[in-house]
Order: C-alpha cells, then structure tokens, then sequence
C-alpha cells in the first residue's frame, strides 16, 4: 500500500481558556484579578497525516448538542477554513470528546475524499484497499464504529496502534 493510502489520525485537547489558576502577576502580589477561574474552555481537534506527510483538514469537535456551540458561519476566517476542509462539529454531549458520529463524520466527510482523490491520482488497482491508523480508545474501538466501517467503508482497514505506543 503506497504511503499516500495510509493515514494516521490522533485526538487533542485545545484549551482556549486555562482554569489551572496561574498568572504573570509578580510573586507575592497581594491582589491578582482573574477572570474565568473555573470556566475551561476546550474542544478535541482531530488531525489525520497521511504515511507521505500530507496533512488533512482538521476536525474540531466542541461541546454542545446546537449549531449555536459553533463558530459562526460570518466569523473571520470561517469561510477559507471551510474551504480548505476542516470541519467544525457538535460532540451533541456534554463534552468535547469524539462520538460515533463525529467518528463517522470524520470518516465521511475528510478521510473518505482524501483517499479518492489519492486513489484518483495514483490510479491503483481498482480492489485497492487503504489503511487508517489509530489509537485504541473507546470510540476506536466501539463494535458500532467498526461494523459501520465495515459496512460504509470496507475498503479502508482499521490499524489499531496499542496503548501507551502513540509517542513511537
């Protein structure tokens, strides 16, 4: 399989604002104002590099269940991150953290394409299969994520890199 057909994706946590209560005020300083003690601002970005060291777009995943947890659709910069395919989704929990759906909508909507316009390219044997690589966590693993890959995507085979193994 050429490097192109094979990609590696991994999950972060983006703090936007710190709660961990530390501030560039002087040591010893009596008064400290500090707004949003306690009040994390986050969301998991998902970015996928192909084995060739191409990057895909990025999905970002923040809290929420509404449209309204996103970023606007007029805010700066909005349209030309659309353009360049990265996505902005609803975890529709109370958290941030990658779902089924927000899985499937990464498989969908960015790994998918990529791999066809790849294959496009690179005009491989029709049967040609591709490799995602990625860590075991729950969702990764999920009987339905896999039966759904399966299903929608047979083409694309799931790698499992072990725990504690995503720094090699």
């Amino acid at each position: 399989i050429s490097a192109e057909l094979s990609v590696n994706i991994d999950q972060a946590q983006v703090v936007l604002q710190d709660t961990c209560k530390r501030t560039y005020e002087v040591i010893g300083s009596k008064q400290v104002k500090c707004l949003g003690i306690g009040e994390k601002c986050a969301f998991t970005i998902l970015a996928g590099v192909s084995v060739s060291s191409q990057a895909l777009p990025f999905q970002a995943i923040w809290k929420g269940k509404m449209k309204v947890s996103l970023s606007h659709p007029s805010s700066p910069s909005y349209a030309e991150a659309w353009e360049i395919g990265i996505r902005f989704e609803t975890s529709n929990t109370d958290n941030y953290w990658p779902t089924f759906g927000t899985m499937c909508s990464y498989v969908t909507n960015i790994l998918a394409p990529y791999f066809a316009s790849m294959k496009a390219k690179l005009n491989p044997p029709a049967d040609q299969e591709c490799i995602l690589l990625l860590d075991v966590w729950s969702e990764h693993c999920s009987e339905q994520f896999r039966d759904w890959m399966k299903k929608t995507y047979p083409w694309i085979v799931l790698s499992y890199i072990p725990g504690g193994c995503t720094s090699i």
